[in-house]
């Protein structure tokens, strides 16, 4: 068994790593790995080391706002050279190394050429397309170029989402020439692959599937539809790229027996909550940790994902969200334009409503809420979906396919 050793920029509410990448943890501990997490607390408000049920995490904690680039692009070599000493006093055990995200990938790269160790890259998100609206669309490119490059030398590759898993592969294959995107059409047509499909010339399809015992189906069946309808919203809160919050907040203002829950944390957050002492259908719930997300899920009838589809990687996601809102057995609030939108519609387990229209949204709430039975039909539909394949027991079936293709070479 290997001695994995992830790398991430990033760390979530409590200093604890996003969901995806602690469930990616624990499925490579199960099957008999050891893992350790070096990981980027920005906030500093956490100890330097912390045992989780799958390994440990080791944090470097110095601070750094999640929407300051500059500061990122300052910090960041300062980060790799901290990662490199904790990797290199590891060495003489098998090591894998698990770079998280682009940010990661030239250290990870680097060490794993240096120690003649196996390397795999995670990729969350298109990271050109994420950093697109801070340097210029020529720099965007170069940074597409680079992954290519670099990619070709990673002995594995995760794909969190349909539009991922198009791009990486055709990066695999085409290098530099390949598309800075895959077309919403063929990430949704993925969407729609057998299982057994959706690992590729190296690269899986993991994505954020959550785990369904966390969702229990008799807390799901035990739901009654009521007239209340309880919208939640858990996740980053930032202005850019937009998820339409503050907007929804004043779009279901006044609505009967409507409650807009968010939980999160960003820059949005003061913002919020002097919105919020105005407001009496809006409630801010702080950040949320990851291990309440479920129960809260479980207590909604709508989840709310509405992004801006101007941003690539907004309109192109398969968000957490989404997959929580499936296993909970609850309808999705989304944009029409999205990925996400066109699945939700098509599946029928949600409303959908164009981005900006947000007399479109309060309409579509008031509908949820005056139509129990087609809430609760939704859900069913949700549920369903997930326990036929988009759950994480699926996932964690195609890591240990990738793990063990790349542990044998």
């Amino acid at each position: 068994m290997a001695h994995i050793v992830m790398l991430r920029t990033r760390l979530t509410s409590g200093a604890q790593p996003e969901p995806v990448v602690a469930d990616t943890a624990a499925s490579l501990a199960a099957l008999g790995h050891e893992v350790t997490l070096l990981a980027w607390d920005r906030d500093r408000d956490s100890d330097r080391e912390a045992q989780a049920e799958w390994g440990r995490i080791v944090r470097y904690r110095r601070a750094c706002p999640l929407n300051a680039p500059l500061a990122f692009a300052r910090e960041l070599p300062r980060f790799w050279c901290w990662c490199l000493r904790q990797i290199l006093a590891l060495r003489g055990r098998d090591l894998v190394l698990h770079a998280h995200d682009l940010d990661t990938l030239p250290l990870g790269l680097f060490t794993a050429k240096l120690l003649r160790v196996l390397l795999v890259y995670d990729c969350h998100e298109n990271y050109p397309a994420l950093v697109e609206g801070a340097v210029s669309h020529r720099a965007a490119l170069r940074l597409h170029r680079l992954e290519a490059r670099l990619l070709r030398h990673c002995d594995g590759v995760l794909a969190a989402g349909p539009q991922g898993f198009a791009r990486l592969t055709a990066m695999r294959r085409e290098g530099r020439g390949a598309p800075f995107s895959a077309p919403l059409e063929e990430a949704l047509a993925i969407l729609k692959l057998p299982q057994a499909e959706l690992v590729h010339d190296g690269v899986a399809l993991v994505g954020n599937l959550k785990r369904l015992e966390d969702y229990p189906a008799a807390a799901v069946a035990a739901r009654k539809p009521g007239k209340q309808l309880k919208i939640l919203y858990i996740g980053i809160l930032e202005k850019r790229p937009s998820r339409g919050i503050l907007e929804t907040a004043l779009a279901v203002e006044g609505l009967r027996d409507v409650e807009f829950q968010i939980g999160g944390f960003g820059t949005l957050v003061p913002q919020l909550k002097r919105l919020c002492q105005r407001l009496r259908n809006t409630r801010y719930l702080g950040p949320v940790p990851p291990g309440d997300i479920a129960r809260l899920t479980l207590e909604a009838n709508a989840v709310l994902m509405a992004l801006d589809p101007a941003n690539l990687n907004s309109r192109l996601s398969a968000p957490n969200k989404l997959f929580e809102a499936m296993c909970a057995g609850v309808p999705v609030i989304t944009c029409r334009e999205l990925l996400m939108g066109h699945f939700v519609t098509d599946e029928g387990i949600g409303a959908t409503f164009a981005w900006g229209d947000w007399r479109a949204l309060r309409r579509s709430a008031r509908e949820l809420r005056d139509s129990p039975a087609e809430r609760s039909a939704m859900g069913r539909r949700g549920r369903a979906l997930a326990e036929s394949g988009f759950h994480w027991g699926a996932a964690a079936e195609r890591l240990a396919r990738l793990y063990d293709s790349v542990l044998k070479r």
